[in-house]
């Protein structure tokens, strides 16, 4: 059970109610209770209610002493004379594992925080608009509009959006999986609540609006997790604080996909809730009236959306469809007076043609179409389809009927062009960055074998002496370490048609950015200079040269923007860093005007000042087995996938029991995806391959997930049946072992079946302490201290297994 379970899915309650039988916060939160049609306990606590509230299906005790069982969820909901600090205190002295707070605190929030950690209580507030989970009968909110269950989650901080959308949304027939307003986040983040969501199962998409974020590291490695397995749209309230260019880079590197307005989330949720993922090829809008059709057009040339331009072949097949009622193009225009079947016809015709990735129908209201046909007609064509089919509906008055019954039937459905087009652009987003997500790439100062030690010493000793502006020629010793071949004379031929300038800067909140535009533009205007995060690789540098330059291709210029990388990830003592007028010669030597910024490190982990952490190529290691054969120990990645899919199938049934405490056959997709797609900043996944029959093979695996309190991670370990015998696991837990030491975690647990005595005994030997779970005699805990002396016995160890 994740460790939110109760805060955001409670089956029992317990409501404090202050001291004012009146308050229309604690009213409105006991009506949307109430109203909710919740089966589990709610008990009150406090004043009694008002009875101008009129009947409550609650009990109301005298002393919380009372209560049979533990409540899951205690609210603060009525003014209460008490300090926080002191209800969370009597919520941690009852057991109560979870607080949601309605009400202001004047407490400053480090008290809060403080309290919540030292009794053992999550906390969701202060000034929360509340949460619902719809399907559960679970809603304690301040919204007008009770949502109605669906698959679409929202997690807002404000909870006046909050309300918006989910009035919106149940009007046009979208219901939700789960609403969290979290008003003043100080315990629970958002980074954690979308943990949640990308666990929950109920929750196939998630729409988030955010005014604050909490740890920028953490929160992206969160919607990263999120966003593998499931869309997610995110709207940023002023943009968090960040260069809007910078925000929109660090989200496409999740999977995620921004918005900038709230209509966006609506547009979003239109798609999420239904659209298949868009196909290869390019949208056709199908509709009776010009002018609509044409707004849309207008509409995706503002956005960068490529309408299809029928090809001969394709043109002339809609034309005999036709037959002369109606015009054929990328706004196709059928008369008024026809049919509801032709619509679907030329639907159909457009979308068997592979330059077709989907269909807009765009109908306004007439009396000349039979709606009802066309609403079968079109669900038919829905279910014969793979690619995807959009249909917006103008007008108010029946047509609001008509646009829920398409939706409630899996089609994405809009009210205007504009809003259509804007969530086809948000597939179309969603697609790239998912494909951007996937990419894992390093700083490449390994595979360069690049002396990163004494470019960080020169660079510091540059500090010390208050050199804090060096100049070119200070830094030609730094460059070389870099392979920048930099020449102090232009020269004539370069190249690039023109030069460019590149530049490393620091976001005051997502840390170092790297902006690439053409010289003399002015860099500073947004719509000059593409901006990416740091670590760069191949299609990274492809993707920012084709957003700065579009149609331009150039290897020089992606293996400089991979050297750059490496530089601003190995060197976080440069603050600032600009080559201006930069030429790439034949040579491949560079020239450039520099201009350079330093500032004191301080003693940061490797990597601690990048927002997006690389792909961790320090813990790959070449080592030889008992029986001499030679392997490599590596962290996974996400190409990795089929390997590891292949890997579990082949595993024994007792295997595969003991690993995942489960009757499986072979993991699922999203499991394979959860496996082999991780984020090496919260979990890592350290896999042994082999070769067998000139293949490369997965022999064994172990991982661990952190548990978001900066103290503990849960562990597994695993090894091939074949495999078995030859120290293969105590090699991959003891590297395991180093690898969260180093991220600074204090204790490592795992869970085992009670019966699986041989991974009993191998923990035992590695130096795990078991203990019966006290919940379930089926299972034990293995579970350990990583203190100074137990890490330096698990290095002696290495030291005597792995052979260099």
């Amino acid at each position: 059970m994740h460790a939110l379970q109760p805060l955001l899915a409670p089956n029992s309650i317990l409501v404090f109610t202050g001291q004012d039988s009146l308050n229309p916060i604690l009213h409105a939160v006991l009506r949307a209770l109430s109203y909710s049609g919740r089966r589990g306990k709610i008990s009150l606590y406090g004043v009694v209610p008002d009875e101008s509230i009129g009947v409550l299906p609650f009990e109301q005790i005298v002393s919380p002493e009372e209560l049979g069982r533990t409540p899951d969820l205690a609210i603060l909901a009525g003014e209460d004379q008490r300090p926080l600090t002191e209800i969370i205190e009597q919520c941690g002295s009852l057991s109560i594992p979870a607080l949601l707070v309605f009400m202001g605190s004047n407490e400053s929030s480090e008290d809060i925080l403080k309290a919540a950690r030292q009794h053992n209580v999550r906390l969701i507030g202060p000034n929360s608009f509340g949460m619902c989970r719809p399907k559960q009968g679970f809603s304690a909110w301040l919204g007008l509009t009770q949502p109605i269950p669906g698959r679409l989650a929202l997690l807002s901080q404000s909870g006046t959006v909050a309300s918006a959308l989910v009035d919106w949304a149940t009007w046009q027939g979208i219901g939700f999986s789960q609403v969290v307003s979290m008003g003043s986040p100080i315990d629970v983040m958002p980074s954690q609540v979308l943990d949640y969501l990308s666990n929950d199962f109920e929750s196939q998409s998630i729409l988030m609006y955010l005014q604050k974020i909490g740890s920028t590291t953490r929160f992206l490695s969160s919607l990263r997790a999120a966003s593998r397995s499931k869309p997610v749209a995110v709207v940023a309230e002023h943009n968090v604080g960040a260069d809007p260019r910078v925000l929109d880079a660090a989200l496409s590197r999740t999977g995620a996909v921004r918005g900038r307005r709230l209509n966006d989330l609506v547009a979003a949720a239109s798609v999420m809730t239904n659209a298949r993922r868009v196909k290869e090829g390019s949208l056709l809008i199908i509709g009776n009236g010009a002018g609509p059709g044409e707004l849309a057009a207008q509409r995706a040339a503002e956005v960068n959306i490529n309408l299809l331009t029928p090809s001969d072949e394709l043109k002339g097949r809609l034309e005999g469809i036709m037959a002369g009622r109606g015009s054929v193009g990328s706004v196709t225009t059928v008369w008024a007076s026809c049919d509801a079947n032709l619509f679907v016809e030329l639907a159909e015709a457009s979308l068997a043609d592979k330059e077709c990735g989907a269909v807009l129908l765009m109908l306004s209201p007439t009396a000349l179409i039979n709606m009802v046909s066309l609403y079968d007609q079109v669900l038919q064509l829905h279910k014969k389809q793979k690619k995807l089919v959009m249909v917006c509906m103008l007008g108010g008055g029946h047509m609001v009927a008509l646009r829920t019954r398409i939706n409630e039937a899996g089609i994405p459905t809009f009210r205007t062009p504009e809003a259509a087009i804007e969530g086809f652009q948000f597939l179309v987003q969603f697609h790239r960055n998912q494909m951007l997500a996937k990419q894992m790439p390093d700083s490449h100062a390994f595979r360069f074998n690049i002396d990163v030690a004494a470019a960080r010493a020169k660079l510091k000793e540059m500090i010390k002496a208050g050199n804090k502006t060096p100049t070119a020629e200070d830094l030609k010793e730094v460059f070389d370490l870099f392979n920048f071949r930099l020449i102090t004379r232009r020269q004539t031929n370069y190249l690039l048609q023109a030069p460019i300038h590149l530049r490393a800067f620091r976001d005051p909140v997502f840390g170092p950015a790297i902006g690439l535009s053409l010289e003399g533009a002015n860099q500073w205007h947004h719509q000059t200079e593409a901006v990416a995060l740091p670590p760069l690789n191949t299609i990274l540098s492809k993707d920012l040269i084709h957003r700065a330059f579009p149609n331009v291709e150039s290897f020089e210029l992606e293996d400089l923007l991979r050297s750059f990388s490496t530089l601003v990830c190995e060197l976080p003592e440069f603050e600032y860093l600009e080559l201006a007028d930069v030429r790439i010669h034949e040579s491949g030597s560079i020239f450039a005007d520099v201009t350079a910024k330093l500032k004191s490190s301080g003693k940061l982990r490797r990597y601690e000042h990048l927002s997006i952490q690389p792909y961790p190529r320090q813990w790959v290691k070449q080592v030889t087995l008992r029986d001499g054969q030679e392997i490599t120990l590596r962290p996974i990645l996400p190409r990795d996938a089929d390997m590891m899919a292949n890997f579990v199938k082949n595993l024994s049934h007792e295997s595969r029991y003991f690993r995942f405490i489960a009757n499986i056959s072979e993991l699922t997709p999203r499991m394979v995806a959860s496996l082999s797609h991780i984020d090496y900043d919260r979990e890592m996944a350290l896999i042994a391959v082999g070769e067998k029959d000139g293949e490369q093979v997965m022999m064994g695996a172990s991982r661990f997930s952190d548990n978001f309190d900066d103290q503990s991670c849960e562990f597994a370990v695993v090894i091939g049946d074949d495999y078995q015998g030859h120290g293969l696991a105590a090699l991959l837990m003891r590297r395991l072992i180093l690898v969260a030491n180093f991220k600074g975690i204090k204790e490592m647990k795992g869970t085992v079946l009670a019966e699986n005595k041989r991974m009993i005994d191998f923990c035992r030997r590695i130096g795990f302490t078991i203990k019966r779970d006290p919940d379930d005699i089926s299972l034990v805990t293995a579970y350990v201290r990583l203190t100074p002396k137990f890490i330096e016995g698990v290095k002696e160890k290495l030291g005597i297994a792995v052979k260099a």
